[in-house]
């Protein structure tokens, strides 16, 4: 799910996660995960908490469930087959009605939608859900019996939950919404939803536009967004991989967006403000860095010193993370006395990077 560019800026760029992880700050709490839509496995990115990670993924493959349970080495890490959602009495379901999630979905125009029509005859019936993620024809879960998150999370005794992945091709908000007491009593520190560019004007739609709105209400901000593009099968273009998904033109169909926490916000925005603790706010840090942006790590670090002291002094990690931007300079304050000094060094024609 997450874009190309933040895996690689993760695997390559770490040293902040890494050093508190080997100091123990996150031994007592473990960094916590809820993938909804795990299908292909939690990623890989995560397992840099090491020790200090415990992860539930869920998804409705039953038999993609029993491999990735098989497969795992860390115990800590674990996949339930299951239809994650709201119950039918919900306020949300019930003012959707009959609607769908999905207004004024282009796919049937797109070549995606074609080539899988095209290709459905020849690939056999075991291969299409990794080859054509045709997933109604593989073995799932009982849709009746549909957790929510909070429910989930209750049950594996996990009262703080710092990370929430959801990706289930449709009813999406519905998982949001199954979470909202998680979300908001942990709190959940990010998350990362797949976002649809299509849509109409309807509040119960999984729109990007919905999506953004309902995150910012429950004080998250925006930190990233990709773009997946599908073209129309009137003309196909060349697809982004070797099976029919996103090609390397077209409209903008869908995408990722990742929502943060972001307390140097709250300043001016203080209706989104909540209480996080020392270890949180170091786990956030380690979020900020995951997903590229190690200048709201910094940021972050920079402001909440104070808060933080209890647990660890700032001044070494921010050093880290001056280093891992530019390791010809070994501390936070001489990467900022060099910006000060003379902004234009930081133009790309003066920078190798």
């Amino acid at each position: 799910m997450l874009s190309t560019s933040l895996v690689e800026y993760s695997s390559r760029y770490s040293r902040l996660t890494q050093c508190l992880v080997e100091r123990g700050y996150f031994d007592a709490r473990p960094f916590r995960l809820i993938d909804v839509g795990c299908s292909g496995g939690i990623a890989g990115f995560w397992r840099i908490f090491q020790s200090s990670f415990q992860a539930l993924g869920i998804d409705p493959l039953v038999d993609e469930c029993a491999r990735l349970n098989q497969a795992e080495a860390n115990k800590n890490i674990r996949y339930k087959p299951a239809f994650v959602g709201l119950p039918d009495d919900h306020p949300f379901v019930l003012k959707r009605g009959a609607q769908s999630p999905w207004g004024a979905n282009p796919w049937n125009r797109l070549s995606a939608a074609r080539a899988a029509q095209v290709l459905s005859d020849r690939v056999k019936h075991e291969e299409k859900v990794p080859v054509l993620n045709e997933w109604t024809t593989a073995r799932l879960a009982d849709p009746k019996a549909k957790p929510t998150v909070d429910q989930l999370a209750a049950a594996e005794g996990w009262p703080e939950v710092d990370f929430i992945k959801i990706d289930v091709d449709g009813f999406d908000l519905d998982v949001l919404f199954s979470g909202e007491k998680l979300i908001r009593s942990s709190p959940v520190l990010g998350l990362a939803l797949e976002v649809n560019y299509y849509g109409t004007t309807r509040d119960t739609e999984h729109t990007f536009h919905n999506t953004d709105r309902l995150m910012r209400e429950w004080g998250f901000e925006l930190f990233d967004l990709t773009v997946r593009r599908y073209s129309a099968s009137a003309l196909p273009a060349t697809f982004e991989h070797d099976f029919p998904a996103q090609t390397r033109l077209g409209r903008p169909y869908q995408g990722d967006a990742i929502y943060l926490r972001d307390p140097a916000a709250w300043s001016y925005n203080s209706a989104a403000a909540v209480k996080l603790d020392a270890v949180q706010l170091l786990k956030l840090a380690c979020l900020f860095e995951a997903f590229a942006l190690p200048d709201h790590a910094a940021e972050l670090l920079r402001d909440y010193a104070a808060e933080v002291a209890p647990v660890t002094d700032v001044k070494p990690l921010l050093d880290l993370l001056a280093n891992e931007i530019d390791p010809s300079l070994q501390s936070y304050d001489e990467y900022i006395r060099r910006f000060e000094a003379d902004p234009s060094s930081f133009y790309p024609s003066r920078r190798k990077a």
